[in-house]
């Protein structure tokens, strides 16, 4: 009915840039990178992953590094782990995910004990300027051998600012 009283319909599609300053692309200065224990898989220019490990249901197993978080400028940042959503963490007897260095160093940063968070946001941890590494850790155990997942954000806080970048971290336990 409509057909008849608008015989002809025009259009046209633009893209219309707004001036602003100009800014170049670089790549990141904080970057993933696979680590020895478990299986990680890297993704987005090296800004997020998913790290699947088994969760074996008698004896804690350790994990020493599943990902490495690499500086490669000269700023020093200070970076820290923060849990947003999961699934199926009811059969997590044990899970600590944590920060370390090469040496001794050590920073829990989420912890799960009989099902249930008991800390979701870790404290700031210094990643000192290039080279530089922090290791991601995991110690882990369940009930069953069904699946969990623990959607965490790695959050690097940009030097001498309040604000922070959100690289995304994908954690399967099986």
């Amino acid at each position: 009915m409509l057909g008849f009283l608008f015989p002809n319909t025009y259009g046209n599609t633009y893209f219309a840039l707004l001036t602003g300053p100009r800014t170049t692309v670089s790549s990141p200065p904080v970057v993933l990178q696979t680590g020895i224990a478990g299986n990680s898989t890297i993704y987005m220019n090296n800004t997020s992953a998913k790290i699947s490990a088994v969760a074996p249901t008698s004896t804690p197993a350790n994990y020493d590094y599943v990902l490495k978080v690499v500086n490669e400028v000269s700023d020093l940042w200070k970076i820290r782990l923060k849990a947003y959503s999961q699934s199926n963490i009811g059969r997590l007897n044990n899970c600590t995910i944590y920060f370390h260095n090469s040496s001794d160093d050590f920073s829990g940063q989420v912890y799960i004990l009989n099902g249930n968070y008991t800390q979701q946001t870790g404290s700031w941890y210094d990643l000192p300027a290039s080279p530089a590494e922090r290791y991601i850790a995991v110690t882990l155990e369940a009930n069953d051998s069904e699946v969990s997942y623990i959607n965490v954000y790695l959050e690097i806080l940009i030097p001498n600012k309040t604000t922070y970048i959100r690289y995304i971290l994908t954690f399967e336990f099986t």
